[in-house]
């Protein structure tokens, strides 16, 4: 039988590898994308234009005013009781209610169509 080598290593130090193995700094999903940028950056802004027939404008809204909104959104859309993975149509004319929308229906658990 050949020889196994044995690091001797305590019950912590192998659960902070194990930690630092499985708990990844990088975004896995979209959803992870915007929980870090508003957990880095809570103060930074996002920027809509908003736009019609007379003016164009920028709006805008912080990462996490615009996490809580697409939350709040999610949890509405959720009470449809539609089936993961049903596709919603998303049109609407202002910038930030469209990615508003399609971040809730991603975080829903909806194809944003």
């Amino acid at each position: 039988m050949a020889p196994i080598a044995v690091a001797s290593t305590t019950t912590t130090e192998f659960l902070t590898n194990l930690e630092s193995f499985v708990v990844s700094p990088q975004p896995n999903t979209l959803h992870d994308v915007i929980a870090q940028a508003k957990d880095r950056y809570p103060s930074h802004e996002l920027a809509f234009i908003t736009s019609s027939a007379h003016d164009s404008s920028i709006q805008t809204k912080t990462f996490s005013a615009f996490n809580q909104h697409v939350r709040n959104l999610a949890r509405a859309m959720l009470e449809w009781e539609k089936p993961t993975g049903s596709v919603v149509v998303v049109y609407l004319t202002e910038h930030e209610d469209n990615m508003a929308a399609v971040w809730a229906c991603l975080l829903a658990g909806y194809v944003p169509c």
